[in-house]
């Protein structure tokens, strides 16, 4: 039997309590034995901004106490440092290069929403809630999927109005809505996975003046304390940096909080007051957890969601690939008997780390794309993994402002290429003799096997996730093709976008949304993709047969014979075969070019009696009815109900009626009476057109395109024929 285990997950690192008068009976309360779930997310907090990991003003005595009674991973890192691709890392277990997201990209792809960690544990009988800063963006109905309860809350500003008067502060109101969910997972007979996810200690960015508004409840600390001055404050540190990253918001920002010694005192006191804040509010969590009875069944997971400058070599914010950056803190403490107690460990751990730990802690299957590892056994004094030997780091959210990279992170040696650079820029850094990163090793000589080691191992990395990206888009590619039908564009519409999202080069994608437009009616849009496509990709023959059929059913006859010309002339063993330019000669009056594609089609296809009628169509227009019928191309059999009698209609030997009968005949289930119909109206559409009854001519192709409409070439071929005619 597994034991109930509340698993706490938070960002920063929080006490264990045992309470005094808990009920007995309380821990049994659930009928499933699986372990609960509460994960804690800070924003802006790097490493060593806490008691526990050593800065030796801010005060944080619950995370503290948590350090002391678990594991302190002294090597945690983000894999992006920026908390919307960050915080898509950590509920999908992928590297931003895989799931795709960040500022100003779409929404975070179905098909890693729905095997995140919260997607997974709700379909498993989890009862799962969030509350606070949510930060990313689902596509419609995911966030449903995700969470029972769903409780976002933001800053901007971080003091709330509050309905009695006065104003509470966006960590207080996230820990009220902590413990009011769980007071109510308590009735649930399920385990239950709660986020709990501040917006402290970032910035308000809008306000200029008080940069990081903190509870009222820590106005009293830091008063009068002088704060440590930031790493490496000298100028030397920002003056060896290239020009664009001088240039970059990384600077912008140290203007606003950081360039003199009075803001920097200030907004370094009132910054730690916020994490101060977040330490208080985690507490009032873990109290109500001791008072169900759930503190000796929690495990603990504390982490932020990217680094933080504060000043540092002459930086704010993070984004760029320097230690300050990348580190974060995490803690991990697990109550249960055998769990590690006051441990510091030293093996690397990631944000990718997170869902898979949180996954396997409870016993539930880790889904075999997470790109990240299980640490639990670090946890329970077991044998550890395989050391890390390296891990990839980007960048690629789109802003003039932070520059895009990419890197890797070795034992010894640190990558980074900033590639959107003219020429790229290249830092290596040696962590051994240079753990501040204060030396750019790339242009020296001496160093030049490590940097070609590095830039090696970076681009067989980069190259790893993006294959994982185009594999997942093919993925959400498959919902889409499943979808082409009737009533499913909507559905399909957004896995066409999910794959392109995740592979904006997909030709598979670009050519499954055109073909969704044009099942919608929309050639216009379906064009827009096949000339992209056509563009290209040159060398791609097949493409201009497809734009081609495109243009014939937007009504663009010459458009459509310049594609099916150009196609043929790179492949002219396929003429016989391109019935689909006949078609188009026909509807250009070309009428002569036509009857001559439809006789050499048929020395391929013998049994077709529709390239017979088309045949018919052209030769009408050429020399009359009666020629028409002469010249009349004979078919051996064509089995296709009533193709016989659409021939013999042509041929002069049965009458319209025979044609509707043959195709009612032998009680043919709905779907394929409306098929038979759409074939027998159509050709006797084009019989009255030949024979020069237009009205009853459009009748009957109306009856093909509208009522008894399919989704295939020809009944596309009706609704082409009707705009043509309707002009």
């Amino acid at each position: 039997m597994r034991k109930i285990l509340p698993l706490v997950l938070f960002a920063v690192c929080l006490p264990t309590a045992h309470a005094q008068d808990a009920d007995p009976e309380a821990a049994a309360a659930f009928d499933d034995d699986r372990p609960n779930i509460v994960f804690f997310l800070a924003d802006d907090q790097r490493h060593d901004f806490l008691g526990c990991t050593g800065h030796p003003v801010v005060q944080t005595p619950r995370i503290d106490r948590l350090a002391a009674g678990g594991v302190l991973f002294e090597n945690a890192f983000v894999t992006t440092s920026i908390c919307a691709a960050s915080r898509a890392t950590l509920l999908t277990g992928l590297h931003e290069s895989a799931h795709r997201f960040t500022f100003g990209t779409p929404p975070i792809a179905s098909v890693h929403s729905s095997e995140s960690y919260p997607a997974l544990l709700k379909k498993a009988g989890y009862h799962t809630g969030f509350v606070g800063k949510f930060g990313v963006r689902l596509r419609p109905g995911e966030r449903e999927k995700m969470f029972d309860v769903f409780a976002p809350l933001g800053r901007n500003p971080y003091h709330k109005k509050q309905p009695g008067g006065g104003t509470r502060h966006v960590t207080e109101i996230t820990g009220d809505k902590a413990v009011e969910f769980l007071r109510g997972a308590k009735g649930e007979a399920a385990p239950f996975c709660l986020s709990v996810s501040f917006n402290a200690a970032h910035a308000e960015d809008g306000d200029k003046e008080n940069h990081f508004p903190y509870p009222e409840a820590v106005a009293d600390l830091y008063e009068g304390v002088e704060m440590p001055p930031p790493r490496h404050p000298e100028p030397a540190a920002f003056e060896s940096q290239p020009e664009f990253l001088k240039r970059s918001m990384n600077r912008d920002r140290f203007f606003w909080r950081w360039d003199t010694p009075e803001k920097y005192q200030r907004n370094m006191r009132n910054y730690l007051r916020m994490i101060s804040g977040i330490d208080r509010a985690v507490g009032r969590v873990l109290d109500e957890l001791e008072k169900l009875a759930l503190a000796d069944n929690t495990v603990v997971i504390s982490m932020a969601d990217n680094g933080y400058y504060a000043g540092s070599r002459g930086f704010a914010g993070k984004w760029s690939h320097y230690e300050e950056s990348l580190r974060v803190p995490l803690i991990i403490s697990d109550p249960r008997p055998g769990g590690a107690r006051g441990r510091r460990e030293k093996a690397v751990a990631l944000n990718v780390d997170i869902a898979p730990t949180i996954l396997a802690l409870a016993d539930e299957r880790v889904p075999g794309g997470y790109g990240g590892a299980e640490l639990g056994r670090l946890l329970r004094g077991g044998a550890a993994p395989a050391p890390r030997a390296d891990f990839f780091c980007e960048h690629r959210m789109d802003h003039r402002s932070i520059p895009k990279w990419e890197g890797v992170r070795g034992p010894r040696y640190k990558y980074a290429r900033y590639y959107e650079q003219d020429p790229p820029f290249e830092f290596l850094h040696d962590l051994e003799s240079d753990p501040d990163e204060m030396r750019n090793l790339a242009p020296d000589p001496a160093h030049r096997d490590a940097l070609e080691a590095m830039r090696k191992r970076c681009a067989e990395l980069a190259a790893t996730y993006r294959s994982q990206a185009e594999a997942d888009a093919r993925r959400a590619l498959r919902r889409a093709q499943f979808g082409m039908l009737d009533a499913g564009h909507g559905d399909m519409a957004a896995a066409v976008d999910e794959a392109l999202a995740l592979d904006p080069g997909s030709a598979e994608a670009r050519l499954a949304r055109a073909d969704m437009h044009e099942k919608a009616g929309r050639f216009g849009e379906a064009l827009g993709d096949l000339d992209a496509l056509v563009a290209a990709n040159p060398e791609i023959d097949e493409l201009l047969q497809r734009r081609g059929v495109t243009r014939f059913f937007q009504g663009d006859m010459a458009g459509a014979i310049a594609d099916f010309d150009a196609y043929l002339e790179r492949n002219p063993g396929r003429e016989p075969h391109h019935w689909q330019r006949g078609l188009a000669y026909y509807y250009a009056g070309e009428f002569e070019k036509g009857a001559a594609q439809f006789e050499i089609h048929q020395e391929v296809n013998s049994n077709d009696v529709e390239n017979a009628v088309w045949h018919f169509l052209c030769v009408t227009k050429l020399e009359g009815l009666e020629a028409a019928k002469r010249k009349l191309i004979p078919i051996e059999g064509d089995p296709r109900v009533p193709m016989t009698e659409v021939h013999g209609l042509f041929a002069g030997e049965v009458e319209p009626e025979a044609v509707l009968a043959a195709a009612r005949a032998g009680g043919p289930d709905a779907d394929e009476l409306r098929d038979r119909l759409c074939y027998a109206h159509l050709y006797l559409g084009l019989y009255f057109e030949a024979a020069g009854d237009a009205e009853k001519s459009l009748e009957h192709i109306r009856l093909s395109a509208e009522e008894h409409a399919m989704p295939h070439y020809m009944g596309e071929v009706a609704r082409v024929h009707l705009r043509l005619r309707r002009r």
